[in-house]
């Protein structure tokens, strides 16, 4: 009985936690577009029967939903639907994965720098203040431009774009943490440094640090659309939405509808990543648990 009673304890915090989250209905709403975008990017092959680089010369700037195309065609006849659907590829694997390189780095940084404090403190804030004072895009197109144009690259330049500020984050969780009475307790009793930081700190940061890589996302998004619209991300011809909107600007006048296309996805995407962040924020609330 007592098992059970403490079982029904546990469960109480994630109920109000999981009930929290439902009742934002931008947050569902955001929760439900991102489980669409990962299955268009899983399944694009089963959705479009198009390749996103096969041309068709005799279907330039075909409109929508003429000569088999739905969404019509682009400057070398290629499908825009299915190069718009193939895009989410890119998209994701640059924002997801630079997020989280930035995350994996910047955390062991950030804790190390709140748990020992002092010089060790001192010094990594200064380089990290020094790397924020330049804004995150700058950092990134900097890198970008100096690693050279690839998908790779762009994952690694948004990524250590983002470690600044995920320091930041976990610097000041491990600040908060290092004062709590489990981990002074733990101190005293004379447990190793890499012992409390990997069982007592580390665990008990990872709310918001779940919620800080689902709001950081969206910013990777955007300066992945960035990197390929410079011409320095995702390289031709492998879709991406940035480099679709660059090669849009040239037939604006001629089909504004190539440009529409990639905007609104990276619209709906990024709002769907934050909304989802910030219902994530809500429910992982401390007061809740």
């Amino acid at each position: 009985m007592t098992d059970l009673a403490s079982t029904k304890r546990r469960q109480k915090p994630q109920r109000r936690r999981l009930k929290a989250f439902l009742g934002r209905k931008v947050a569902v709403f955001g929760a439900i577009g991102i489980l669409i975008i990962i299955a268009m990017a899983i399944f694009a092959p089963l959705i479009t029967s198009y390749s996103p680089t096969a041309t068709d010369f005799t279907h330039l700037f075909a409109a929508p939903f003429s000569g088999g195309h739905i969404l019509g065609t682009d400057q070398l006849g290629r499908d825009s639907f299915s190069r718009l659907i193939y895009g989410t590829q890119s998209t994701l694997e640059v924002g997801v994965v630079a997020t989280l390189l930035g995350t994996f780095v910047a955390v062991p940084i950030g804790i190390v720098s709140g748990y020992y404090r002092g010089w060790v403190d001192s010094v990594i804030m200064r380089l990290t203040d020094v790397i924020l004072s330049f804004p995150f895009l700058v950092i990134a197109v900097g890198l970008a431009a100096i690693l050279g144009p690839s998908l790779r690259n762009a994952i690694l330049a948004l990524g250590i774009a983002q470690i600044p500020g995920v320091i930041r984050i976990a610097r000041a969780e491990a600040l908060g943490l290092r004062e709590q009475e489990f981990v002074q307790a733990a101190i005293a009793s004379g447990a190793s440094d890499p012992t409390i930081l990997a069982r007592y700190m580390l665990p008990n940061m990872l709310s918001p640090l779940v919620v800080q890589v689902s709001v950081a996302i969206p910013g990777a998004i955007l300066g992945s659309a960035l990197l390929s619209f410079l011409g320095v991300g995702v390289q031709p011809p492998t879709p991406a939405w940035g480099s679709m909107l660059a090669t849009a600007q040239t037939y604006l006048y001629q089909d504004y509808w190539l440009a529409v296309l990639p905007g609104v996805a990276i619209l709906l995407t990024t709002l769907c990543f934050n909304f989802f962040g910030d219902g994530l924020r809500d429910a992982l609330d401390p007061s809740l648990g």
